[in-house]
């Protein structure tokens, strides 16, 4: 299987769009998701894709997941991400980051390495209650 750049791991409405953009700037992206459905509706704008359970190195190594591919954990399933990033974590890879769905979440995901960790409603929120008070 081919070398990517990046793996982006679960493809719900962040993942798909993660990977459509980098797909769309020339990014070697593998999407992989565990819906046939969702990963049929992007094979017309992701290259490569995969439909898997990504829980176990076996299973990352087979994708074509090496040390030097960096792995975005789009799922906010708090198990199922701590599972694929213990596998990533076990198979060497150096660089993962991940979307959090709250903030327990966020702080074991950066108590076990994760290098770059956004909570995108919150995040959000943020944003936006800082653009209201710049108004004023």
């Amino acid at each position: 299987m081919a070398k990517f750049t990046v793996a982006v791991m679960g493809l719900g409405r962040f993942g798909s769009a993660l990977a459509q953009r980098l797909e769309d700037s020339g990014v070697a992206v593998l999407g992989v998701d565990t819906s046939e459905e969702i990963v049929q509706g992007l094979s017309e704008t992701i290259r490569h894709l995969a439909v898997a359970e990504a829980r176990d190195p076996e299973t990352l190594t087979q994708l074509g997941v090496t040390e030097d591919t960096l792995v975005v954990l789009g799922m906010t399933n708090v198990q199922a991400s701590l599972l694929c990033l213990t596998a990533c974590t076990t198979l060497g890879v150096r660089e993962i980051w991940a979307k959090a769905g709250s903030q327990q979440h966020a702080k074991a995901l950066s108590r076990l390495g994760v290098m770059r960790i956004i909570q995108p409603e919150r995040d959000a929120g943020l944003q936006m209650a800082a653009e209201l008070l710049n108004r004023r």
